[in-house]
């Protein structure tokens, strides 16, 4: 295609709907979605690879596209020579797709009929951030205005995952995982606006481990450590992805916003979670740990006032409660 014959209109108009999108987007999950959506849509594929560098500087596949149905996967991705030099030139590269895997992938031979478009995600600093592979049949070439369209977005995505770590880590708990105190609070303020305009179901669960200070008196802070991120782990296995927000509420604390739930689902989610570390043993150099935790649940329609304030406030009455009764327990009415 000529220059003369490029439809800037039309062009800038995708473009901009799709860094839109992946600009305004935070959350990784979703991020991930969003640009195999992007880049399925402006190369006119059924198929992609999206490939990111993990903190060990490993290249993983993260997810992918076939025949429009999207997935995640987790698995090394060997460099393949056309990712150096799509690296080094920080341009796309056509090679033809790797017959042997089960995602586009380009091939470093050549007796392929179907060609593989190699994007490097070059974020800050022109740092390869991972790439994005797209492949169709050879009698499609690719165009000039798809090749435009790709490298602004390839960008676009590499600056967004870039701003999704640096806002994880000022909203993520380094030792659990999980969200952090200060976001639940912003999170929490939300959802009650949105109960005002809408209504709906809105819980809170308040967690607290059992006679954690002991953990640390008897076995020390490493193990407790371990404690808490196996607690971590147990909180966002039991909760719904996208949609729960489980935190490290402070210390040995946590605590779980439901937006959607009702006490009653609330309650439920409590106790999964309470029988899950009841059976979980915790192995540490100083010996095996076994843990309970007490729970506080309450929904924003028990409250007098619908108020973030009174919500954690109630959840936290019955926390309190629960470890009154004995602890490894789970407190969903007043007492």
């Amino acid at each position: 295609m000529t220059i003369d014959k490029f439809d800037f209109d039309a062009t800038l108009l995708t473009v901009n709907f799709a860094t839109r999108l992946l600009a305004m987007e935070v959350d990784r999950d979703v991020l991930i979605d969003r640009t195999i959506e992007a880049f399925c849509d402006l190369g006119s594929c059924k198929d992609a690879t999206l490939m990111m560098y993990d903190e060990y500087k490993e290249l993983k596949g993260v997810a992918a596209s076939l025949q429009q149905r999207r997935f995640i996967i987790d698995e090394e991705i060997p460099l393949t020579k056309a990712m150096v030099e799509a690296s080094q030139s920080l341009k796309p590269v056509i090679r033809p797709v790797c017959d042997n895997s089960v995602y586009p992938l380009p091939a470093d031979c050549c007796n392929s009929s179907q060609t593989c478009l190699c994007i490097p995600l070059v974020g800050a600093r022109d740092h390869i951030r991972g790439f994005v592979t797209l492949y169709r049949e050879m009698e499609r070439p690719w165009e000039l205005s798809e090749l435009f369209q790709l490298g602004i977005v390839s960008t676009v995505a590499a600056i967004s995952f870039e701003n999704s770590e640096l806002f994880r880590q000022t909203i993520e708990d380094s030792l659990t995982g999980l969200y952090m105190r200060r976001y639940l609070f912003i999170r929490l303020n939300d959802e009650v606006q949105r109960y005002k305009r809408r209504g709906g179901p809105l819980s809170m669960v308040m967690l607290d481990v059992d006679h954690f200070k002991c953990v640390n008196d008897r076995f020390g802070h490493a193990c407790g450590d371990a404690v808490l991120r196996s607690v971590g782990r147990i909180l966002n296995e039991s909760c719904r992805t996208g949609v729960d927000l489980p935190c490290r509420y402070g210390g040995e604390e946590f605590a779980i916003l439901m937006p959607g739930s009702g006490k009653d689902e609330a309650e439920a989610v409590a106790e999964r979670i309470r029988k899950a570390c009841e059976q979980h043993i915790i192995s540490c150099a100083e010996g095996k740990i076994g843990i309970t935790v007490s729970a506080g649940v309450a929904s924003i329609d028990e409250c007098e006032k619908a108020s973030a304030d009174e919500l954690l406030k109630k959840a936290d009455e019955r926390l309190y409660q629960a470890k009154q009764h004995g602890r490894n327990t789970i407190v969903g009415t007043d007492c």
